[in-house]
């Protein structure tokens, strides 16, 4: 087989049906406008006109009941002096009857509980029962009864409460609201969602203001007052100079309370709009639009084909709420029955420009201020049935006098007849155009008001204030939610007329009663509905527990499995052309009965292409091929041979699709919306009733048992390998839906679960326990869909959870029903093991109050066997806290973090990453990864706090505490574990805590985190590592390669560090192979010294450039070779010394070069010196220190220096082509020069002689100043002879150094007696005779 369903291994997952479930809530709200389908999408302004779009057959409304009017009221009704009214007030399950100035209530539900009220002194004209507005009275006063009399309005509070289990009510006419209308005559009233209250009296509108004012002392007022809106100076927007001035008294008024906006309807058929506001607030009128321009719209979309007079007389208005329709806000009757739909908008309501694109979960909603009006046009034109000659219905509607109208049901009571026309869209949602069944309800007595009443389990959440409420589905869906039938209720003065709505559930039930699953009624019904949607009503019939149910549900069975098909594999074209020829996977068709009878009786080969019910439509589409499915995956297949070469797609069974349906109509309210919200920024509050959520919760357990009870999750096939495309084909789609079905009661499962939990929380006080949560985990609550919540927010759940567990620590008997509960209800969530961590956490709370001492110890130790038994539910970082701060006990915490990290990571991905590296994204080994991570942070983080807590003034035991943390760890064998602390420690600067440890994990971490490269301190960590344990020959060739390395960040000074190092590790090695390598390093060693000194000349030269400091940076860092320092710096900078050093590193000897060498040395000095002093400082120092280090070496040619001294210091020629007088050295420097370069006095006498005997130099040969000069200096050197002669202990050592004197100085006495010699070398001849004389004796 093909890779083609390798993508689907999560498709048994419940996120994946999850996914699938939100995409079609998502998708029926988009398309549940009925503006869509009584428009054609806005093409078509007319409808009605035709057969096609009334069916009449099986009645819709079946009478149930008549409820009389009591017989005290009969009695009453028959002593009418001027006033009769009646009503519903359907908030209370109220009829309501006005006799003059007598007000009469009773329950229509239980047809008791006669209340009246008699505090009016004037005939009552109008009664209305409206909210009431926060904060004017009691909180649990939710309704006040407006009174409007012929004299003046009041408002009166009503209680609303249950007294013997039955519903009761009380009007408290102290506290009254009263408004003296000044002889106006009240014709409506109205009110808003938030408590305003509206009246017409005659041709004005006024608004009902009431308020409680605070007074002195704590006392509180009551005020009231009639503001007339229609007198406001900015009451009118918009004028219309047609509209004239003529008054034109107001008869109704409905508002639109999901948009705020109000419709009042004039006597002459006058509609007026008033724009409250997006909050709410305000009251402004903005257009009236008369009678002869609505019948002249009218007359224009309907093409001129009818009466214009058609679309006069207007009997009532009823405003569209945003929940029922997008695109309309306001629908007429007239006494026709014709009914104008109106728009306030000049253009389509569903573009995505209006939507509030917030990311919230409100973020399809409309703001407020996008559905302002902007005109008042009619939009549609519904004829009633019966208007064409030719109608099969006869007479229609005509003069029609009560409407009741809504999205989907429409009716109307006519004057002169005792019937109700009942028109009802329930049984085609998904048609594609708008088809209405018509019920005439026999009725007796005048038609006071007609109204509908349904109680549905679960509601939606309405939106926030700023927003609009979308369009809720169809009421066909609904219905499988709502408590009982709907019901509409007609008020007559004969009593009150009860009329059940007869949903799908009904039909089919009745049918099943009247012929079984092959009756006819069942098949037209099959026929009309489909057969998903059959199977839809088998299910709930099958999840009821009503006893009626239990008679049928064989029959029910039956439906289950009668329609025998399999899924199959359809090609994307194929479908596609389905999707553009429907636009909905739901409608009736028009195949035959004997073909549905067929269908029924006769398996289905999945082979052959099959039709269903619900591709077709209600005006007779042709039946398609396959359906498309909302649930069905798309799949990219490329087949191997055959004719399939396209993607193909697979087309699901019914009864999948139907299971589909079912969980995604219950949860449709709530399942896109968030479960709860954030309180005060600190605490959460649910956001649904929970009665609505444990009602939604009893039926998704019923479809739970319902799919368990009948096995519709089919079993695994194993039927062997064929080669056959089709068969292969099928059991892939059957595999698929397999794998589909099972993510489907995984997610119901996922759902109870969540639901149970958090029910389970808000019966526990919700807020108290969130209190104790993290502020900042809140808004991932409130942010998060109930969709993702089930499917994959599980992390959330668990930390719900958690906070409940908090909540109860210390009440050991609330924490063990806690347990309990949540493993009864939540056994996913919370599993054996969370209740074992559970249990141990209480443990664990005891040992915080028993205090110090055994009994504590045995605590912790019990908590911490339990914590390591279910190890994969404990959360590592509050238990460890806890473990910290409550009980002091720390080498726990790292026992539980490693055994939950071997736990996490069982396959020890996480090290094969560590030890080989990871190519690619490997999700699974990136997973393991973190998940060890996580663990050993729980670690570092403790660490972390007992190192600051160390570091404090008052350092307790935490050092303590610290140690025995990390000796827990490194004395483990979790290389990662180490790893971890290793890092710590770094972090710390506690490099010395590594080296002194004994892991066997340090020096892989340490290369490790070279490789990474981490930084020049884990090779310095390395080799010191190497030097501690004794691996001297490893630190030696590392110190090595870190001195020899290209980085330029390594200081000159610390690769010469290295290298002295290397040489000490190297001197310390056994290893004869590295031993031999000494001399290298020295070799090395000395060449960086070089570079050194090549480098502190340049720095330190007062005359040093940016050019300098350049070269400075580059000699501060690779180690360069001799012949690079000598021609790129030693020469260019003339830096003789270093020259000379550089020659003897490389063991350069020539003559010549060492002679040029010492004589720009020399000359430096020279030249440099200041003055005479400074030169004989600098000149000793210099000589002194060469002589130090190379004294012994060639590369000190002692006599060549003091000859060259000699001559220069004489002020002789200083350079080859350049003569210049120098600073003459005295004869005194000679002998400070002889002590710096150890050398007597009397060998210096002899390289003066010799130099003077010589005669090589016409400097001391024929130059009398050159004569003088050395015959100074022999004469100064000979002096310090005899003062050193003097001082000699033996008379042997006087003799011969007097005697070698004698015969170096006499050159210089014979020169001076020279009859040739100047005056002045005369003198000095005459001072050396003496000194001669005084050495004779010497020598004797």
């Amino acid at each position: 087989m093909s890779v083609s369903f390798m993508e689907l291994g999560s498709a048994d997952s419940a996120e994946a049906a999850a996914n699938k479930v939100a995409h079609h809530v998502e998708q029926m709200m988009e398309t549940s406008d009925f503006f869509d389908r009584l428009t054609q999408h806005g093409t078509t302004p007319v409808s009605g006109l035709g057969e096609k779009f009334y069916v009449k057959g099986a009645p819709e409304f079946v009478s149930t009941r008549r409820i009389p009017i009591p017989g005290e009221l009969q009695m009453q009704m028959s002593n009418i002096h001027s006033e009769f009214s009646m009503g519903f007030f359907t908030q209370i399950s109220r009829v309501w009857v006005v006799i003059d100035n007598n007000l009469y209530m009773w329950n229509y539900e239980t047809n008791d509980d006669l209340a009246f009220f008699d505090s009016s002194d004037a005939a009552i004209l109008k009664v209305s029962l409206v909210n009431i507005k926060p904060g004017v009275f009691e909180p649990e006063i939710q309704y006040g009864l407006v009174v409007g009399t012929i004299s003046d309005i009041c408002l009166y509070p009503v209680f609303d409460f249950v007294e013997n289990g039955a519903s009761s009510i009380s009007i408290d006419s102290k506290r009254c609201f009263k408004i003296a209308l000044d002889g106006a005559t009240v014709n409506d009233i109205s009110y808003t969602s938030n408590g305003r209250v509206f009246y017409t009296a005659d041709d004005q509108l006024f608004e009902f203001v009431y308020e409680k004012q605070n007074g002195w002392f704590g006392s509180t007022n009551h005020k009231c007052r009639g503001v007339n809106q229609t007198a406001s100076i900015l009451g009118t927007l918009i004028s219309l100079p047609f509209f004239g001035s003529s008054k034109e008294p107001l008869d109704q008024i409905t508002i639109d309370k999901s948009r705020n906006i109000m419709y009042l309807l004039g006597r002459a058929g006058t509609v007026s709009v008033w724009d409250l506001g997006a909050d709410g607030a305000a009251c402004a009128k903005f257009l009236s639009v008369p009678i002869s321009k609505i019948a002249h719209e009218a007359h224009i979309l309907t093409q001129f084909g009818h009466d214009e007079t058609s679309f006069h007389s207007i009997t009532s208005i009823k405003a569209l709420e945003a929940s029922q329709s997008a695109a309309l806000n306001l629908v007429a009757t007239t006494a026709k029955g014709v009914r104008l739909y109106f728009s306030v908008s000049t253009g389509p309501q569903s573009t995505m420009a209006m939507f509030n694109n917030s990311g919230t979960p409100n973020e399809r909603n409309r703001p407020q201020t996008s559905v302002r009006p902007q005109c008042l046009r009619v939009a549609h034109v519904r004829f009633a049935p019966g208007v064409t000659p030719a109608s099969i219905y006869g007479d229609g509607p005509n003069g029609v006098s009560v409407v009741y109208a809504d999205e989907s049901i429409c009716a109307m009571a006519t004057a002169n007849r005792n019937t109700i026309f009942a028109f009802s869209n329930f049984f085609y949602p998904s048609s594609q155009f708008f088809v209405e069944s018509t019920t005439e309800c026999d009725i007796s007595g005048h038609v006071w008001e007609i109204e509908t009443v349904s109680r549905c389990k679960v509601k939606s959440r309405p939106p926030p204030r700023h927003l609009v409420d979308r369009v809720h589905p169809h009421s066909y869906f609904r219905s499988q939610l709502e408590s009982g039938n709907q019901k509409l209720l007609v008020c007559s003065n004969e009593g009150v007329f009860e009329f059940t709505h007869v949903n799908a559930v009904d039909a089919l039930r009745e049918a099943l009663f009247d012929g079984g699953v092959e009756g006819n009624a069942t098949l037209q019904l099959w026929q009309k509905l489909g057969s998903t949607e059959m199977l839809c009503l088998a299910f709930r019939i099958l999840t009821s527990d009503a006893p009626i149910d239990e008679r049928i549900r064989g029959k029910a069975e039956q439906i289950l499995y009668s329609l025998k098909e399999a899924p199959e594999i359809v090609e994307n074209e194929q479908q596609r052309m389905l999707d553009q020829s429907t636009t909905t996977s739901w409608s009736p068709n028009d195949s035959s009965m004997a073909e549905w009878r067929h269908r029924m009786k006769t398996p289905l080969l999945s082979s052959t292409p099959r039709t269903d019910g619900r591709n077709g439509n209600a005006g007779g589409a042709p039946p398609q091929a396959h359906f498309s499915s909302p649930f069905s995956p798309m799949l990219d297949m490329s087949m191997a041979s055959g004719h399939h070469n396209g993607n193909m797609r697979m087309s699901p069974s019914r009864r999948h699709d139907a299971l589909f349906y079912y969980f995604s109509r219950l949860v449709a309210p709530v399942w896109n919306d968030t479960i709860c919200e954030v309180l005060n920024g600190k605490q959460l509050t649910i956001t649904f009733e929970p009665e609505s959520i444990q009602s939604l919760k009893e039926e998704i357990q019923k479809l739970a048992r319902l799919m368990d009870d009948y096995r519709l999750v089919p079993m695994m096939e194993f039927n062997g390998y064929s080669s056959n495309m089709t068969d292969r084909l099928n059991h892939e789609a059957t595999s698929l839906e397999r794998h589909s079905l099972i993510g489907l009661r995984k997610l119901i499962d996922a759902t109870l679960e969540t639901l149970s939990l958090w029910l389970l929380a808000y019966e526990y006080n919700l807020t108290a326990i969130s209190s104790g949560m993290n502020p900042q985990l809140l808004p991932n609550f409130s942010s998060r869909k109930l969709a993702h919540l089930v499917s994959d927010g599980s992390n959330l759940n668990a930390e719900l959870i958690r906070a409940m567990i908090k909540y109860f620590l210390g009440d050991e008997a609330g924490t063990k029903i806690l347990s309990e509960s949540l493993r009864q209800l939540c056994p996913n969530l919370y599993s054996e093991d969370d209740a074992c961590v559970t249990f141990a956490m209480e443990q664990l709370e005891a040992a915080r109050k028993q205090g110090p001492g055994a009994a504590r110890r045995r605590l912790v130790q019990s908590a911490v066997e339990m914590f390591k038994q279910s190890i994969g539910k404990v959360v590592l970082a509050s238990t460890c806290q806890q473990l910290a701060e409550s009980v002091e006990d720390y080498e726990p915490i790292v026992e539980l973090c490693l055994l939950r990290a071997a736990k996490d990571d069982p396959k020890q991905l996480a090290l094969l990453a560590y030890k080989h590296g990871r190519s690619g994204s490997d999700a699974e080994m990136l997973g393991a990864e973190k998940k060890r991570e996580d663990c050993y942070r729980v670690i570092t983080d403790v660490l972390d706090k007992l190192e600051d807590e160390a570091t404090s003034e008052v350092p307790r035991d935490t050092a303590v505490n610290r140690d025995l943390m990390i000796n827990a760890v490194l004395n483990s064998d979790d290389q990662l574990a180490h790893a971890a602390v290793f890092r710590w420690l770094l972090t710390k600067n506690k490099t010395n805590v590594i080296l002194q440890s004994k892991s066997p994990f340090i020096e892989f971490f340490l290369v490790q985190e070279i490789n990474a490269g981490r930084g020049q301190k884990y090779f310095d960590l390395l080799w010191r590592f190497y030097e501690k344990s004794g691996n001297y020959d490893k630190a030696a060739r590392l110190l090595s390669k870190l001195a020899e390395n290209d980085n330029w960040k390594m200081g000159l000074t610390q690769r010469c560090a290295y290298l002295s190092h290397a040489i000490l590790c190297a001197q310390s090695c056994k290893d004869s192979t590295v031993t031999t390598n000494i001399d290298e390093l020295r070799d090395r060693l000395d060449v960086a010294n070089v570079q050194m000194r090549i480098k502190d000349a340049l720095g330190c030269s007062a005359s040093a450039s940016a050019r300098n400091q350049e070269f400075v940076r580059k000699l501060d860092g690779p180690i360069l070779s001799l012949q690079e320092l000598l021609l790129q710096y030693v020469v260019p900078f003339k830096l003789h010394k270093i020259k000379l050093s550089l020659l003897h590193c490389a063991g350069m000897y020539v003559e010549k070069h060492i002679f040029e060498t010492w004589e720009d040395i020399i000359q430096d000095e020279f030249t440099t010196a200041q003055d005479e002093g400074t030169l004989c400082e600098q000149l000793s120092n210099t000589i002194g220190e060469l002589f130090s280090v190379y004294r012994d070496t060639k590369y000190f040619p002692r006599e060549f220096v003091i000859r060259r001294i000699l001559e220069i210091g004489s002020g002789g020629v200083i350079g080859e082509s350049v003569q210049q007088q120098r600073h003459i050295l005295p004869p005194s420097f000679y002998p400070l020069l002889c002590k710096k370069i150890n050398l007597s006095n009397c060998e210096f006498l002899r390289t003066a002689s010799d130099e003077f005997r010589a005669g090589g130099d016409a400097w001391w040969t024929h130059n009398s100043r050159g004569q003088e000069y050395i015959t100074k200096v022999v004469l100064k050197m000979a002096r310090t002879v005899v003062r050193e002669l003097e001082n000699m202990p033996t008379a042997h050592s006087r003799r011969s150094t007097a005697r070698d004197c004698l015969t170096h100085i006499l050159p210089f006495i014979r020169r001076s007696c020279d009859v040739s010699a100047s005056l002045s070398l005369q003198n000095l001849g005459t001072e050396l005779t003496a000194l001669q004389n005084r050495l004779s004796e010497f020598s004797n």
